[in-house]
């Protein structure tokens, strides 16, 4: 595999965030944003995969699979917002 250094210009504000949030998962800043880019191109992938074909009578399970076993995180109590 070959490697590439990129420099990468984040604010302040979005560079203190995303440290915080690759602290909290117990990563270093290069690990989640390397997580983050793969995440992003294997929903993409996911994606065209399920829409480039023409419907099924079985995709509305396979949506709720796929859906399933994504990295989501359900709100936590507290998280509601007031109307």
């Amino acid at each position: 595999m070959i490697e590439t250094v990129i420099p990468v210009r984040l604010s302040g504000t979005l560079l203190q965030e995303a440290s915080q949030d690759a602290d909290r998962s117990g990563m270093s800043l290069e690990s989640w944003l390397i997580s983050l880019a793969a995440e992003r191109m294997r929903d993409k992938q996911v994606t065209e995969r399920f829409f480039s074909r023409a419907p099924q009578p079985t995709d509305g399970q396979r949506l709720l699979e796929i859906l399933d076993s994504t990295n989501d995180h359900p709100p936590s109590p507290g998280d509601e917002f007031e109307s």
